[in-house]
């Protein structure tokens, strides 16, 4: 092995951590051109996982590895949210925490080409809506290197769940039950997220939970200019009908 090639093996190696998937554009931009990538393959030096991504040879690529190469590797604006978010943060008890079956990820751009090839042990969803901008999102370690992911608050995550309530196979009483255990949210933030949002069936499910499960937080929300929409919006078949938030919703939420 020349020096050259030696020296730029170790590079790679300090750039790229264990567990994470590279994609071919950052090989590039790292100066590892599509034949030198294709000559570390043949050797044995880098492993391909996906048509146009690549992992170091003894290196298994989770979910965490791929997300991690949205946002660090491909500066794409992808974050792990909704019911995944709530998982990671101790909200979801009755999930395996870690090991869910499918990754919710919220983003305003295409995931890239290899994310369709990749093979995980998780299934990865990709949502664009409800959008926040940048509020409501924060920072926690991955576990590889000093690498942190970006995840979805517990006032964002629960608001992008009850955007697919009764949908993805996310039920009212399943969105519900998350609601209940999310006694500490932060009043300030909740607001601000329902002020940004623009989506009425997301702003009247919370705004109607908040008010049924009635959490020490609920009274510090400041709901005035929080547009509601008019209408009526059918949330559940055959359930009741809430006045005050224009909704149905199962009978056993029925405050009578």
């Amino acid at each position: 092995m020349s020096l050259l090639i030696d020296n730029k093996l170790k590079k790679l190696s300090q750039l790229l951590p264990e567990g994470v998937s590279a994609p071919s554009a950052w090989l590039s931009k790292q100066g590892y051109s599509p034949q030198l990538v294709y000559k570390y393959v043949q050797n044995g030096w880098l492993k391909k996982v996906g048509h146009g991504a690549f992992s170091k040879p003894e290196s298994r690529v989770e979910w965490k590895g791929a997300v991690l190469a949205l946002q660090r590797l491909s500066n794409l604006s992808f974050h792990v949210g909704g019911i995944s978010a709530l998982n990671l943060q101790g909200y979801a008890h009755y999930l395996p925490m870690g090991n869910e079956k499918q990754l919710y990820v919220y983003g305003s751009d295409t995931p890239p080409a290899w994310m369709r090839h990749i093979q995980l042990s998780q299934t990865i969803l990709f949502f664009k809506k409800p959008s926040f901008g940048e509020s409501g999102l924060k920072k926690i370690p991955s576990g590889i290197r000093d690498w942190e992911l970006i995840i979805s608050s517990p006032e964002r995550a629960i608001m992008e769940v009850l955007y697919l309530v009764e949908k993805e196979g996310i039920t009212f009483q399943y969105a519900a039950e998350l609601f209940e255990g999310l006694s500490t949210l932060r009043p300030s933030l909740v607001s601000e997220l329902l002020k940004i949002c623009d989506n009425i069936k997301v702003k009247r499910l919370f705004l109607f939970l908040s008010r049924y499960y009635n959490h020490p937080w609920n009274e510090y929300l400041e709901i005035d200019g929080i547009e509601l929409g008019k209408g009526k919006l059918q949330i559940v078949k055959d359930g009741v009908f809430d006045k005050n938030f224009l909704i149905t919703v199962p009978k056993e939420f029925n405050h009578g």
